[in-house]
């Protein structure tokens, strides 16, 4: 059937549940690590624009602290009040070290200018001037008429006669401070300038950050890496559009300029009002969260190819049963009708079927059972059942409770003497003799009978007594038995006669109760036809002798021969001739037993074939010795002697020689692959044989079992290396398959009592 239904509704399942499911799992953890990467780098960025006005900030605040220091001293205050001539050279010196202390690389301070407009003298770098010959005394004391005493000022150098820095910035950021501090009346000025290329510097983040710049209040750009956008203002300079979101103290918003797209982190600082922002492309930001999209959509590619396989396959092999039936269903019933039904429905149809076939099975089986346990019946009077196994089938059968109730048990046995030719054609003879066995059972009580069952035309009941003596139940089988003839007769018209066994109080006994029972038939030939004829009126009242021959017992010592098994061969036979000659017989009986196990042990030769010649019987006459012999101990020896050890020699050499060749076999398998990871079930597998069979067979050959001998051969193989080759102990413990060397030092050190490199010393020396 080439419906393929089914296979695509399992496909089209297990995708929904597997790879939907897997592409859901894999965007939301895309989003979710996106999201938490972005974060991560959003927030990364607020500590380093963080981090970037610390920095500066501390550097301004050590000189804001350092300078107010200087011009609040006793020194400024006495030399705020000279004109600084010559007699005040001390004074002078000693404020222009104050003034170079103020200078160093941590500070970045380049020129510390103080202005005295009231003593007129201004002192720089270059030393002390008159201010009045100074040419940018007008715009130095244009700065008195500031707001604050002390502020931060972007001053630039081209404004002035005289740069205010020496190096090649052109701006200068400037601690403009009025003096004196400590009055109210200002007549002078304290300019420190620090270049705003050095600040630039502290900026210069590369590799973490896009652009940073630090603008004043008023959002005009005074430190940048670009000088030529310094004194500009950021919505002149094209980084924002607008000023309306630097709302808060800090914070982030994304805007687009200059042709691209930015993510804007800003910080105000308390100290000075200054702003610290940095500009970084939202596609640098991305980069981490595009990379990790990537790596998840091939990822969810290759899981989303590797289910769709493995729900190709999966989904063949669940269908692949379903196939097989239907294909099977199709090519036993092809001529049903399958359009418009799926597999699971032709399916269904045939399991209602095989139900309602299974029905009719039991139903059947139940008829049957009377069948059956007619069987059982019939071999319990036939066979030779043991306790146990008889214990066994009256379980099995429900007639446990019903035969432990009874304490003695009879047998008889009835056999139709005659039919009326003129009221029963041949062909109603089945008729009659299933009549006459229902009649027997109705007339019994049902607990005290077991089933009656047809033995060579005739009928054997067996009938169970609980309570009665043995008189008893002499009297009441005769009534029985005058019953059933009577019924008979007077229904059937028929003729029948009846032997009745002695009674007996184990069911295992039933054998020998329907010996009895047809012994006592035998005896119609004198008494004629219609008669009832008690065992014990023809055998003194004594059971019948059954000799039991002890053929379990033989078939063990024929196994035992066979399997070249020499201890318990001669075990069984022991035990044969004690349960041969433990019956009282006659010696002619006796021979009968012998007779018998000496034709087995023919057979079995004969079998094997084995010849006379291998077990050295030539001329002679085996029945002819063996009935010569008249004492039981001769007779073993002579079986023993003649017949078991030679037939288990010609069985063991045969044996030995396929041993010794599987085991040059394994042995030759062990020496060309010792240096692999070789197995008992391997070499199993390449000699076509069980490996707990090889095993056996090696052990016994060769004393050894496989592990020992390999690891022994292993352990010779690493002593010739060591002696022979200059391979290192790493390199044998390698090629030995030792999982490391110390673990082969350790099992060679045991073997020889020291270590691998001390072998190698003491014998390769000596070689």
């Amino acid at each position: 059937m080439k419906n393929q239904s089914l296979l695509t509704k399992l496909i089209v399942f297990a995708s929904i549940i597997s790879i939907i499911p897997v592409v859901i799992v894999g965007v939301f953890s895309y989003v979710q690590s996106s999201k938490h990467i972005q974060e991560k780098v959003n927030h990364e960025k607020v500590q380093i624009i963080r981090q970037v006005h610390s920095n500066i900030e501390q550097v301004l605040m050590t000189i804001h602290h350092s300078v107010t220091n200087t011009i609040e001293s006793p020194l400024m205050d006495d030399v705020i009040r000279r004109p600084l001539f010559a007699e005040d050279f001390s004074i002078y010196r000693e404020l222009r070290q104050n003034l170079s202390n103020l200078r160093s690389y941590d500070t970045k301070v380049e020129e510390v200018i103080l202005l005295n407009f009231q003593q007129n003298w201004i002192v720089n770098n270059s030393g002390l001037s008159r201010l009045s010959d100074y040419e940018d005394r007008e715009a130095y004391l244009s700065y008195l008429n500031a707001e604050n005493d002390s502020t931060w000022l972007l001053l630039n150098n081209q404004e002035f006669s005289k740069p205010m820095a020496y190096g090649s910035c052109e701006n200068t950021i400037s601690l403009v401070q009025k003096l004196p501090a400590r009055y109210s009346e200002k007549f002078g000025l304290a300019f420190t300038n620090i270049p705003t290329c050095s600040l630039a510097d502290m900026i210069n983040v590369n590799g973490l950050s896009d652009e940073v710049v630090i603008t004043d209040e008023n959002y005009r750009i005074i430190v940048h890496r670009n000088e030529e956008l310094i004194g500009t203002s950021l919505v002149d300079a094209g980084y924002v559009s607008s000023l309306d979101a630097f709302t808060e103290k800090s914070g982030q918003f994304n805007t687009d300029s200059r042709d691209n797209s930015y993510t804007v982190t800003y910080h105000k600082s308390d100290f000075n009002n200054w702003n610290y922002i940095s500009f970084n492309s939202i596609d640098m930001l991305t980069a981490e969260s595009k990379k990790i999209g990537w790596i998840t959509f091939f990822m969810i590619t290759f899981i989303v190819i590797t289910c769709s396989l493995y729900i190709w396959i999966i989904s063949k092999k669940l269908y692949s049963p379903v196939n097989k039936l239907v294909n099977y269903i199709d090519g036993n019933w092809p001529d049903q009708d399958r359009k418009k039904k799926n597999e699971l429905e032709i399916i269904e149809e045939h399991i209602n079927d095989l139900f309602s076939s299974k029905s009719n099975l039991e139903i059947e089986l139940r008829e049957h059972t009377q069948q059956v346990k007619s069987l059982f019946i019939h071999n319990l009077f036939t066979g030779n059942y043991k306790t146990t196994e008889i214990e066994e089938k009256l379980e099995y059968f429900q007639l446990h409770s019903v035969v432990n109730q009874w304490k003695n048990m009879v047998v008889f046995t009835l056999h139709i003497d005659s039919l009326d030719r003129s009221n029963y054609e041949s062909a109603n003879v089945e008729k009659v003799a299933f009549a006459v066995k229902s009649m027997v059972e109705d007339t019994i009580n049902k607990e005290d009978q077991l089933q009656s069952v047809w033995v060579d035309k005739t009928l054997v009941t067996l009938i169970g007594f609980s309570e009665q003596t043995p008189d008893n139940i002499q009297d009441t089988i005769y009534e029985l038995t005058e019953t059933i003839q009577s019924k008979i007769k007077n229904a059937l018209n028929v003729s029948v006669s009846i032997g009745i066994s002695l009674p007996f109080d184990e069911l295992k006994e039933a054998k020998r109760g329907y010996i009895e029972g047809m012994e006592a038939l035998k005896h119609r030939m004198k008494l004629g036809k219609g008669v009832i004829i008690h065992f014990s009126s023809i055998n003194s009242g004594k059971h019948t002798v059954i000799f039991d021959y002890p053929k379990r017992t033989e078939e063990e010592l024929l196994v035992a021969v066979k399997l070249a098994d020499k201890e318990k061969a001669l075990e069984q036979l022991q035990i044969w001739m004690e349960k041969a000659f433990k019956n009282t017989q006659s010696p002619r009986e006796y021979q009968i037993s012998m007779m018998r196990l000496l034709n087995n042990l023919l057979t079995l030769k004969q079998e094997g074939g084995v010849s006379f010649q291998q077990i050295e019987v030539f001329h002679a006459s085996l029945y002819e010795e063996l009935l010569k012999l008249q004492m039981k101990e001769e007779i073993e020896q002579w079986f023993q002697e003649r017949l078991i050890i030679p037939l288990i020699k010609v069985f063991s050499d045969r044996r030995d020689s396929q041993f010794q060749n599987l085991s040059e076999k394994i042995i030759d398998l062990i020496h060309h692959n010792f240096d692999s990871d070789i197995t008992l079930e391997e070499c199993a597998e390449k000699l076509h044989y069980n490996a707990n069979y090889l095993s056996s067979v090696f052990k016994q050959e060769t004393n050894y079992t496989f592990s020992e001998y390999l690891a022994m051969y292993r352990f010779k193989k690493a002593k010739q290396w060591l002696t022979e080759t200059n391979m290192t102990v790493k390199e044998i413990a390698d090629h030995l398959r030792y999982k490391n060397s110390q673990n082969f030092i350790r099992s060679f050190k045991k073997q020889e009592e020291m270590t691998p490199g001390q072998y190698r010393e003491k014998y390769k020396k000596t070689s």
